[in-house]
Order: structure tokens, then C-alpha cells, then sequence
């Protein structure tokens, strides 16, 4: 796919401009940028849209339009700030939970006994590992290990401990690089590939969820309750994990600083995060 699209050419494949759209815009590195050197775990908390972001989501909806934030974190850790943005809807934890007009319509968690087993493994190759939920989040630490809870999630510190939260459920688990590093041995690595996805964020982070739980499956979701099939939507990414839209939608936008197979298979490259690159894209397509 070629790098840019004419505005004739987006007019062929979408038909008739003044129809609604759906859009499904990725949040980290995508509309919210990650500094060189930043924290992620204080970024997730902390870091917010840039105005000129936010005034792009409220044009889309005053023209008709449908923006849907499309998200791998989970609902637990989508900020105020994002919540104020104005969307008709949620995809998160990577298309797990769906929820269109406030209302959740959609909410899958990985089996209490997968999990329990995934906890195990991490302890026993002593990586810490985050659960992420809808309801809650909750990060298990080998004892001994440092850890900053910048995010505020729960945190426990054996399998004991995790088994005995209660109700386990959570969506998806998120390691950093060196815990993955020593939690994948052969046997570790076949039984992860047998029940999970597993996606690179373009940051020492890989997240996983259950087989066939993608964002793009998220989208497909919106797309058939909105009554709005795929030549009528665009989605904006920059990470392994947006790959999938790409598939569900008839416009897929990568962002300037996107992983280089985000680019190959993109419509088109926009500015990266730091110049707005949403915005760049939303105003080549005449949607703002």
C-alpha cells in the first residue's frame, strides 16, 4: 500500500464524504506522546492530549462523525482525561472489553485457570507481571524486587496472594522486556503461543491476550452495531497491536513514528505523535 492517499482516492473507497464515519484513534503513541527517556508507567498516568487533539474529536462528532477511542489499556487505566474526550465509545484491553454510548456491551477475560497458571510462571522465573481488568488492575512483584507503583494498580507478591484476590478478572497481562526475557523459556514460550497473542509496543513493553481478542475484532464489533461497514472507517495507529484494525477497517493511518511494519501495511503515514499527526490526517481527509 502506497504511503499517501489523494483526496480522489479516498472519495473512490469511501463514497460520499458527507456520510458518518467511524474512527478508532489508539492512544500511547498515537495521541499521546512518550518522550525519549520517559517513564512509561508514569506517561500512562500522567500525560494527556494535546489540545489541538481534543478540539479534532469534538469537530468529528459535531459533523456527524463517530470517534471511538481504541486502546490497549484497560478500562481501569484510561485516564479522566481521555474520558473527557469527545468520543461515542471505548475499545480496550485491545478489543476485550467494547462499550458504545457508555454502556459496556462487551467484556472477555482470560479463564481464572489460565491466569492462575500465567502467574505461576512469571513467579517461578521471578518477572513481574501486570494484570489489567475492566474492574481492576493488580501487578505481581517477586519479593525483593523494586518496584514503582507509579500507577497506582494493586500489587501482590506471591501466587497465593493473586489466587486469593478473589473473582479473577483481567483481560490481558503486560511485561516489561527483561521479565519476558527471562520468563520464555521453550516450555514457557510454547504455552503462551498455544493461548495467547502477543504484542510489541514499539517500547521495551509486550502485552498478550487471549487468542483472537484484537483490537480488530474490537472494531468489527463497533462497525456492526453502528450499522457502518468498513468502507466507512478509518483507524489510527503506531504499534504491533494496531495491526489488526488495519484488516477491519477501509482506511488504516499510521503515525509518523509508527514500528516500520505498522508503515508497510498503512494507507497512509501521517506526522508522528509530537506534531499532532491525527489531526495532519483528519484535515487530508476533509474530516475536520
Amino acid at each position: 500500500m502506497s504511503n499517501g492517499i489523494s483526496w480522489n482516492g479516498y472519495r473512490g473507497r469511501l463514497g460520499v464524504s458527507e456520510q458518518p464515519m467511524a474512527l478508532f484513534f489508539d492512544v500511547d503513541g498515537t495521541i499521546i506522546w512518550y518522550k525519549p527517556g520517559a517513564d512509561v508507567d508514569a506517561t500512562v498516568a500522567t500525560a494527556v492530549p494535546s489540545p489541538a487533539v481534543a478540539e479534532a474529536f469534538h469537530a468529528l462528532r459535531q459533523r456527524g462523525h463517530h470517534p471511538f477511542i481504541c486502546t490497549g489499556r484497560s478500562l481501569t487505566l484510561v485516564s479522566d482525561k481521555l474520558l473527557s474526550l469527545d468520543v461515542d465509545g471505548l475499545v480496550t484491553a485491545d478489543g476485550a472489553c467494547v462499550s458504545v454510548g457508555g454502556e459496556v456491551v462487551s467484556d472477555e477475560v482470560v479463564p481464572a485457570e489460565l491466569l492462575i497458571d500465567v502467574a505461576r510462571r512469571a513467579y517461578e522465573a521471578d518477572s513481574l507481571i501486570m494484570f489489567e481488568g475492566s474492574r481492576a488492575c493488580v501487578t505481581l512483584v517477586p519479593k525483593g524486587m523494586d518496584y514503582k507503583n507509579a500507577m497506582g494498580v494493586g500489587v501482590v507478591h506471591s501466587v497465593e496472594e493473586f489466587t486469593g484476590m478473589g473473582e479473577l478478572c483481567f483481560s490481558k497481562f503486560v511485561l516489561q522486556e527483561s521479565d519476558r526475557a527471562r520468563l520464555m523459556t521453550p516450555e514457557n514460550r510454547a504455552f503462551f503461543d498455544e493461548h495467547f497473542e502477543e504484542f510489541a509496543l514499539g517500547l521495551p513493553v509486550y502485552e498478550m491476550t487471549l487468542k483472537g481478542v484484537n483490537k480488530g475484532a474490537g472494531v468489527r464489533r463497533v462497525l456492526e452495531m453502528l450499522g457502518i461497514g468498513p468502507e466507512r472507517a478509518i483507524a489510527f495507529g503506531d504499534s504491533e497491536n494496531d495491526l489488526s484494525m488495519a484488516d477491519a477497517v477501509g482506511t488504516f493511518v499510521a503515525m509518523g513514528n509508527a514500528m516500520p511494519e505498522v508503515k508497510e501495511i498503512a494507507d497512509y503515514v501521517t506526522d508522528p505523535v509530537e506534531h499532532d499527526g491525527v489531526v495532519t490526517a483528519l484535515r487530508h481527509f476533509g474530516l475536520i
